[in-house]
Order: structure tokens, then C-alpha cells, then sequence
């Protein structure tokens, strides 16, 4: 009736079809969850993302304008015609 595939392997594949899905469902109703969760954590590392710029950004102004001030660095091949 069914060819070459013997019952048990179609009734074995239907329940490894039937326990996916539960498991996507488990997921799918966790998942809101999960992103409302994550949310505060997100947000937190934005802040501290833009905390850290404004400080490279104050970092960069510094040492340009320590720059300005001074000659070439030691060990700097500029002016030394090499």
C-alpha cells in the first residue's frame, strides 16, 4: 500500500514532524519575552556606546591640539630626510 516505506518510519517521522513543531511553538510564544527582555540591556549599551565617542571624540580634540604645540613625535621620520 505504501511502497518500500514500511509504517513505523511514516508514524516516527510524524511524531519528529509533531515534536518541531511544538518545539517552534514553545519558542514562538517565548519570543516576546525575550525581545522585551533584552530591550533595557540594548538600550544601556547604546548610551555607553555614545558615552564612549564623545570621550574618543574629546581624546581626538586633545591630542591634536597637544599636536599642534609640540614638533614631530620621537621617532618620527618626518624632516629627517630618510
Amino acid at each position: 500500500m505504501y511502497g518500500d516505506i514500511p509504517v513505523f518510519f511514516m508514524g516516527t517521522f510524524a511524531f519528529l514532524v509533531l515534536v518541531a513543531i511544538g518545539v517552534l511553538l514553545v519558542l514562538w510564544m517565548a519570543l516576546p519575552f525575550a525581545v522585551f527582555g533584552i530591550k533595557d540591556l540594548v538600550r544601556e549599551a547604546i548610551e555607553e556606546q555614545k558615552r564612549t565617542n564623545r570621550l574618543l571624540e574629546s581624546l581626538i580634540k586633545k591630542v591634536s591640539e597637544a599636536g599642534k604645540n609640540e614638533g614631530p613625535a620621537p621617532g618620527d621620520d618626518e624632516g629627517r630626510g630618510l
